[in-house]
């Protein structure tokens, strides 16, 4: 799963409002039929997917959060995907996020099933759960990305534990950085305080987070600024790179930097994690 810095989810009942050309300014549209579709209207949602048309739209990359599969409503969720051949309105689904998870044999049930498609999408999950939050690491080693669920693993508690909170986030960090995957962190639900999504932003790249989710296109916008990696960035993992391997001892402490294996083998990866980000610089 490709680095997504933004990602913005639409109630699949409001499909038609993302087919008109550039919509979308996110890295990835997510279609979602869990949370923000009420129950009576999931199977009209599901409608909607087969007679969308979405070849107009231009659209980045999509998405699709289907309901778990412990549920009704996430087997037909899983039915219509196979019947639509994991394709909506003519534009292939890149992505299917995957929620209520609790271990990586939930998330090997939906690849064997996604694997009947023509051209399977990829399986980000949800860390969302008491139970996914321990098992973060087997989660990631058969998944393609993680998301952070906040409000749906807070639900499971008796109160919002910031501590908990604070080790659920490390975990998904460093499973989904042991991994080599997408950390997407949860949603903001602040739709007119713009500073708070950037204040909220900042910290969870600086907890190791690669992308956070939009609930409104407003958002957008402050998301890409915090997390989109640019040129800038990319020229000095470059740089850091082109010199270490152009010095003849290995090691050197310079003005305003230090050239040293771990300094570098982190460029390395970081360069390897963004390569389509460098591609397009």
């Amino acid at each position: 799963m490709r680095s997504y810095a933004s990602l913005l989810y639409t109630p699949a009942l409001r499909l038609a409002s993302v087919a008109e050309p550039g919509r979308v300014r996110a890295d990835l549209l997510v279609l979602d039929l869990e949370d923000s579709v009420p129950g009576a209207k999931k199977a009209e949602a599901r409608a909607l997917l087969a007679t969308a048309d979405l070849s107009r739209a231009g659209l980045p990359g999509l998405g699709l959060r289907v309901n778990s599969i412990a549920t009704p409503d996430g087997l037909a969720d899983l039915r219509t995907l196979l019947e639509l051949d994991a394709v909506i309105g003519g534009v292939p689904i890149d992505v299917v996020f995957i929620p209520k998870i609790a271990g990586p044999g939930d998330v090997a049930i939906y690849r064997a099933l996604l694997a009947r498609t023509s051209k399977p999408p990829q399986i980000c999950s949800f860390i969302e759960t008491v139970d996914s939050v321990e098992n973060a690491f087997a989660i990631a080693a058969v998944s393609d990305g993680l998301c952070f669920g906040q409000a749906d693993l807070t639900a499971e508690m008796y109160a919002e534990n910031a501590a908990y909170l604070d080790y659920a986030r490390a975990r998904l960090c460093v499973a989904a950085a042991r991994y080599r995957l997408p950390a997407i962190d949860t949603n903001s639900f602040e739709l007119h305080d713009l500073d708070v999504v950037a204040a909220t932003c900042r910290a969870a790249r600086d907890a190791g987070f690669t992308g956070k989710a939009a609930i409104h296109p407003r958002q957008v916008e402050v998301i890409a600024e915090a997390f989109t990696v640019g040129p800038d960035e990319l020229a000095e993992y470059r740089r850091v790179v082109a010199d270490y391997d152009a010095l003849p001892s290995g090691f050197t402490v310079e003005k305003d930097r230090v050239l040293a294996p771990p300094f570098v083998l982190r460029a390395r990866r970081m360069l390897q994690f963004h390569a389509a980000d460098a591609a397009r610089s």
